[in-house]
């Protein structure tokens, strides 16, 4: 991640780029930063406050922690691990402040693709085509991890518990309004910050206040304590005692250097990585946590170009916005540079076999040398000399690009060049800080007063960084309301654009609190939808597919009825008529579903007439109750386009072995509710369906059990703290019994179903206690020798996707339903190794599934679950063996009477 390189450059010149800071815990008293052994370290006493990268310490935990991930997440390990690391850092004196990524940029979409299908979907067609031995070893196993799926809500709502309940003030959560790297740096210059992370972009980035970069992986715990392993010598000037020892005789004995008293001594331990040693809290241990920073002031004078021109090396450089990795080849057309962003222009910077530190060392020689030239310091050489003066930051850029170019530009074609710089100066404005204008709190906040230690000082009351007007939250969220604005004024518009007004405001209030997930709103702001694939067969149909699209449905129906979803662009067509934006990128070699694209999810076609006669009929009621004419319903504006254009929302699916578009109809809440037969409330002043954020909480948790048919009273009646696992089993269970349903023939199919006892094999790992066999170890920690104690099944990875696939897409439901934080997540509870170990055998329940818990889960699917053919015992095996014995003997006999009498018949024929 970051700038291609510049991590590996950092640590070749560290000692001329980067400071050592210490901080310490020691027991009993106030850290003493003022005594200074080494004149590069600096001893810190003070709170220290660190703006942390959210999605880098997810990463640096997991590795750090070295948990299993095969079986799905050990996510209650997890969670002690991340507030292990987090009171800890708290306890040297640090103010925490973690930022999360926003929905995903445009320009970063040809990056999460390669990502994703480096990472997950080829990981994944490796595992499932290596031996079940090979694949159990440590080794594959690292060099094929994957993230377990639930690890970023688990690790959220770990942070938001804490920083509500046990470290309040000095722990913050804050989710970024888009890319979270810019909205960090900002932060860090409001509070004269650090930047903790594993991305090197952040030292491109800079920010007034804003105090340098930490990489997390150069963090590293010590612990000194005192204890009797050292000696001494009596007489020294060490010995603490005051008389000689005497032996019971009266006489001293004799000592030798190998023979001394123990005495007190100092003893160093570190931690791994990030995460402190396991004797922390030894009250005679003595804690400091070292780590790395760098500034961006001083690599820019490193370099020798103003501080201010780092975003734009970092894009000449090559990141995460300028395309692909250095193994594609160059771009062949300008449409590619332009159009589809995947082309790699590093390819048309430099040579093959110059270093990425090289790289990096060439384009600031370049730069030095475009100013120097500009500003009369110097001159460039004589082929790439500028033709016109620098007068703005393009002509800086288009000079840059020029003098980089490896070929001559009269090889290249009309507009290729113009191409290339519009992809640089795109990538370079991704590093733009957020700053607000006419800001009269802008600058450092002093945080080492006591009254305000790490207390940040919003700009308005949706966002700490913007004015509500400049917020790109705000700006999402208000799509609907905008459209809403532009009617007629009226009393009953005034009552639905306040309702939109309500439901934008409580959906900006979640989404600052980490209730809201955030990349929900990819669908709101650019369309699309980006399920993370996990551990799942490569040959059958994708499980965010197959299960987990069916609930999203609702959730795009519910944001476009209650925030609006963006209109799909004017298709462009050439002058033969036929559609430009199709791709012919087909891989002929591709693994294709064959039997999976029997897809129910495809709209009604009557689903439009259905939902104008309802409209229709509420219309009437409404002409009746109010007396006039109603403006058009909000549902129905926002759910029912033109037939030219519907609405669609782009996902990003696994089909085969590679990451695929799929474009799916957003469904109009209006027919989502008729299916159901569910109404929702309305408002009782113009009669018109209010938003479904704004119903009764009562309302709202029936049309969460309503969207996975789970709408019975013992669904209802579970606890919170059950409901969401319960709809997930529900979800998966009744999803693989109408696949088997609708191909009876397909034996995949039928063995796709769920039995009883895996069902209450998860509702135990979950809620239940489990008695492992003695011969299994622990799994808490580092122990990746459990695969060799826990078989990894085909079968039971697939139910495992199954379920995570079920609970996102729930999970997100309930999060525009406004339902969090009241009906949690229950991952936070999921071990995947007790999950497996249970439906291998090797764990068995201690206690039964609670009766209320199981009979919501099964009511109404009581043909739903498989059952398991019974197998014979010896004794009946026995029985069964001599009964066929017996028949068979019985078979033969006739058989020879039969014979014997049709030869017989033939002789009297020729007597």
């Amino acid at each position: 991640m970051g700038v291609h390189g510049l991590t590996t450059y950092l640590r070749e010149h560290k000692p001329t780029l980067s400071r050592t800071i210490q901080l310490f815990r020691q027991p009993g008293t106030t850290p003493d930063g003022a005594s200074r052994s080494e004149p590069d370290i600096d001893k810190r006493a003070e709170p220290v406050p660190i703006v942390v990268d959210g999605w880098s310490f997810i990463y640096e935990v997991v590795r750090c922690g070295n948990l299993p991930w095969v079986y799905g997440g050990e996510y209650p390990a997890l969670v002690q691990l991340i507030r292990k690391v987090v009171d800890a850092w708290i306890e040297v004196g640090m103010v925490l402040h973690f930022v999360f990524d926003g929905p995903y940029p445009t320009l970063k979409f040809p990056t999460l693709v390669s990502r994703i299908t480096q990472n997950h979907i080829q990981n994944g067609l490796l595992f499932f085509r290596t031996s079940a031995t090979a694949r159990a070893t440590p080794r594959f196993l690292h060099e094929t991890a994957m993230l377990p799926p639930l690890t970023y809500a688990v690790c959220v709502e770990t942070l938001v518990e804490m920083a509500s309940d046990t470290q309040a003030g000095k722990l913050h959560v804050h989710i970024a309004d888009e890319e979270g790297d810019p909205y960090a740096v900002a932060l860090a210059g409001r509070l004269n910050a650090y930047v903790a992370g594993r991305d090197s972009d952040f030292i491109m980035l800079n920010a007034e206040g804003y105090q340098g970069y930490v990489p997390l992986d150069e963090m590293v715990w010590a612990v000194t304590q005192e204890s009797a392993t050292a000696w001494e010598g009596d007489g020294s000037v060490y010995s603490m005692d005051t008389e000689p020892d005497l032996d019971e005789n009266g006489f001293k004995p004799a000592r030798t250097k190998k023979s001394r008293k123990p005495r007190a001594a100092v003893q160093q331990r570190a931690g791994r990585g990030i995460i402190p040693p396991e004797d922390l809290d030894s009250p005679d241990s003595l804690v400091s946590l070292s780590f790395t920073a760098y500034s961006p002031s001083i690599l820019a004078s490193h370099l020798e170009i103003p501080v201010s021109l780092l975003p734009l090396l970092g894009a000449l450089v090559g990141n995460d916005f300028t395309g692909s990795s250095d193994d594609s080849g160059p771009p062949a057309t300008t449409a590619e540079i332009r159009t589809n962003r995947k082309a790699n222009l590093q390819c048309l910077f430099f040579e093959r076999q110059m270093t990425l530190g090289q790289r990096i060392e060439r384009v600031a020689q370049v730069l030095s040398g475009i100013l120097a030239a500009a500003f009369g310091q110097g001159a460039m050489p004589h082929k790439k000399r500028l033709k016109k003066p620098i007068g703005s930051v393009m002509d800086l850029i288009d000079a840059a690009v020029t003098a980089l170019l490896l070929r001559p530009l009269d090889t290249f074609a009309t507009g290729e060049k113009e191409a290339i710089v519009e992809r640089i100066v795109e990538a370079t404005l991704q590093y733009a800080v957020p700053r607000p204008e006419g800001d009269e709190s802008e600058g450092p906040i002093d945080v080492h007063s006591e009254a305000e230690r790490g207390v940040l000082q919003w700009v308005s009351d949706v966002c700490p960084l913007h004015h509500a007007e400049a917020c790109p939250l705000v700006v999402s969220l208000s799509r609907l309301l905008s459209s809403q604005q532009t009617e007629p004024s009226g009393d009953a518009v005034t009552l639905v654009t306040e309702a939109l007004e309500t439901v934008r405001q409580e959906y900006a209030r979640a989404y600052r609190q980490g209730r809201f997930a955030p990349h929900i709103l990819d669908a709101v702001q650019t369309g699309t939808m980006w399920p993370w694939p996990f551990l799942e067969d490569p040959d059958k149909e994708c499980v965010k597919r197959s299960v987990g699209r069916p609930i999203r449905q609702w959730v795009y129906a519910i944001l476009d009825a209650s925030v609006g979803l963006p209109m799909p662009p004017e298709p462009a067509d050439d002058e033969n008529g036929e559609s430009m934006d199709e791709e012919e990128d087909e891989d002929e070699d591709e693994l294709v579903d064959v039997v999976e694209e029997d897809d129910e999810d495809d709209v009604d076609p009557l689903a439009r007439l259905k939902g104008a006669l309802k409209e229709l009929d509420e219309s009437e009621a409404g002409d009746e109750s109010v007396g006039q004419e109603p403006p058009p319903s909000v549902l129905s504006e926002s759910s029912a386009p033109s037939p030219s254009r519907q609405k669609i929302i782009t996902e990003y699916i696994r089909r085969g072995t590679r990451l695929a578009e799929e474009e799916v109809m957003v469904t109009p809440l209006t027919e989502l509710l008729y299916r159901t037969a569910l109404e929702g409330p309305a408002n009782p002043k113009t009669s018109l369906p209010l938003p479904p954020p704004l119903w009764p909480e009562d309302m709202r948790r029936r049309l969460l059990a309503a969207a996975v048919d789970a709408d019975y009273p013992e669904v209802l009646h579970v606890g919170d703290h059950h409901l969401l696992a319960v709809l997930a089993l529900r979800s998966v269970v009744q999803r693989m019994h109408l696949r088997a349903q609708e191909n009876p023939g397909v034996k995949e199919r039928q063995q796709e179903r769920w039995t009883q006892s895996e069902a209450r094999a998860f509702l135990t790992c979950l809620f239940g206690r489990v008695q492992e066999s003695p011969e299994l170890g622990t799994a808490g920690g580092a122990d990746e020798r459990a695969t060799d104690e826990v078989p990894i099944v085909e079968r039971h990875v697939q139910l495992v996707a199954q379920l995570f696939a079920a609970l996102e897409a729930i999970e997100h439901l309930s999060h525009v339903l406004l339902l969090s934080p009241s009906i949690k997540n229950p991952a936070s509870r999921f071990a995947g190794r007790t999950f497996h170990a249970l439906l291998t055998g090797l764990a068995t329940p201690a206690e039964d599934v609670d009766a209320e818990l199981w009979q919501a889960c099964w009511v109404g699917l009581e043909d739903a679950y498989s059952t398991i053919p019974q197998k014979k015992g010896r004794k009946e095996k026995r029985i069964a063996a001599a009964s066929q014995a017996t028949t068979s003997k019985a078979q033969s006999k006739r058989a020879a009477v039969t014979r014997g009498g049709m030869y017989e018949l033939l002789g009297d024929a020729m007597a």
